[in-house]
């Protein structure tokens, strides 16, 4: 498959580019600063494009089977956040001039209020640290519900560690989360058409 990737210069877009080549495919990075990405690969092509430009966007994504996103907000508790739903509304419309469907990509647990969250994570972490960054991913979530117009997989992952992958990750909720296993989730959903049109909280069992 040939997959597009943005983000791809963090810490977890940098494991999906890997985990896409190591099995096989083909990833198309689309990035502001190409010099951050230090892989090298006969199947990855770096383009250099601005994430707020949707007509420069059009031309990479054009051939893609999928469109994935890493892309992240730093914490912020005094600055509005944006970033989620001004970038997917870039990419939904980039996508659907270059005629691809499939997305998937990453926001976070907690997006959504829920009453059964754990004490610190509803009432500490969700309301002082990132009220803002959530608040904008599920503002994203619900455009992408609302739009319709492509098939879509938002994956929740809890808090994301560098630890080794356990290889046992699965939809529900653990307090934190490898990486690795989460883009091998993500991934995953792309190869296998599963979760089309869900938001899913993933774990380690």
């Amino acid at each position: 498959m040939k997959i597009a990737v943005f983000g791809s210069t963090g810490p977890s877009g940098t494991l999906l580019v890997e985990e896409c080549l190591e099995n096989g495919h083909s990833v198309v990075a689309v990035v502001r600063n190409p010099d951050k990405l230090t892989i090298k690969h006969d199947n990855l092509t770096v383009v250099k494009s601005d994430i707020q430009n949707q007509d420069e966007l059009v031309a990479p994504l054009t051939g893609c089977d999928a469109v994935m996103s890493c892309l992240g907000s730093r914490v912020s508790m005094w600055s509005t956040v944006t970033l989620y739903t001004d970038t997917i509304k870039v990419i939904e419309g980039a996508m659907k001039a270059a005629g691809v469907s499939r997305f998937v990509g990453m926001a976070s647990w907690g997006t959504k209020y829920d009453a059964n969250q754990p004490f610190v994570i509803k009432y500490i972490v969700r309301p002082i640290f990132l009220k803002r960054v959530l608040l904008n991913m599920g503002q994203m979530e619900d455009y992408l519900a609302e739009s319709g117009d492509i098939d879509y997989t938002v994956v929740r992952p809890a808090q994301l560690t560098m630890d080794k992958s356990s290889g046992q990750f699965v939809p529900g909720v653990t307090y934190t989360i490898p990486r690795r296993d989460v883009v091998k989730f993500m991934l995953a959903c792309v190869v296998n058409g599963e979760w089309k049109r869900k938001f899913v909280s993933i774990g380690i069992k």
